[in-house]
């Protein structure tokens, strides 16, 4: 078996829930490798994005690697970070505004 999420809104409930899931796989002679799983987790990865706690927030690992992004000083390096940050768009406070001044920045043959 691989890759359950097992959703719940207090840590009763979770273990509930749990417990629950833990007897139906026994019931169906189910198996995994219990040391592969992480159980009460607060978030988990999923997609490129963590959820967790009712949110779906970006990865920490994404945020550093936009932060240290080297400055744009090509058409294509403007592309690729437009590539790169547009999947995250909604959780960039004005991205349609960025995104907008660094699409002008592509027609212009000449930067200062």
């Amino acid at each position: 078996m691989d890759d359950f999420v097992i959703p719940a809104k207090t840590k009763e409930e979770l273990e509930e829930q749990t417990i629950r899931f833990l007897k139906i796989v026994e019931k169906h002679n189910l198996c995994f490798k219990r040391s592969k799983y992480n159980f009460n987790m607060e978030g988990i990865p999923i997609l490129e994005v963590v959820v967790g706690r009712g949110q779906v927030k970006m990865e920490q690992e994404k945020i550093k690697a936009i932060k240290k992004w080297k400055t744009l000083t090509k058409v294509k390096n403007v592309e690729s970070f437009l590539r790169f940050a547009n999947f995250y768009q909604h959780f960039i406070q004005n991205f349609s505004h960025t995104a907008k001044l660094l699409n002008e920045l592509k027609g212009k043959k000449e930067w200062k």
